[in-house]
């Protein structure tokens, strides 16, 4: 059978087609999916360095106006967070001990499973001494 007006294409011609379109656009899938999952990562490692910001706030906020000591401990659920933070005089090995009246502040922030890396944030301050009356 012949036909001398062909429009269009045949079945194989057009299973072909849509073979090397699929096998072009299969890697960029691929890559697209790789791209989002790093997204996703970077943006909760960037949730949890506001998180951990926060909390060092909040904590400084809790203390009491006098302490040369202070420790506290939180749990953010989204994403699952432990976070604990200390107040401290600097430490006799560093060279701002010379200082009076610096302190440090550090916010240590783990994820919910044992695979989650851990983060700190580490602050110093100025904390004059007040006057006895």
């Amino acid at each position: 059978m012949h036909f001398k007006n062909k429009n269009g294409f045949s079945l194989i011609e057009a299973m072909i087609a849509i073979a090397i379109i699929g096998m072009i656009l299969s890697p960029m899938f691929i890559l697209e999916t790789n791209v989002f999952n790093a997204v996703a990562r970077i943006a909760e490692k960037f949730h949890r360095i506001l998180l951990s910001k926060q909390f060092m706030f909040t904590a400084y906020q809790k203390q009491p106006a006098e302490a040369k000591e202070f420790k506290l401990e939180g749990k953010e659920e989204k994403p699952t967070s432990m976070m604990r933070y200390s107040f401290a005089v600097v430490d006799k090995k560093s060279s701002l001990a010379k200082l009076q009246g610096i302190y440090r502040q550090e916010v240590i922030t783990s994820g919910g499973d044992p695979t989650s890396p851990e983060g700190r944030a580490i602050q110093f301050l100025y904390k004059p001494e007040r006057p006895q009356s």
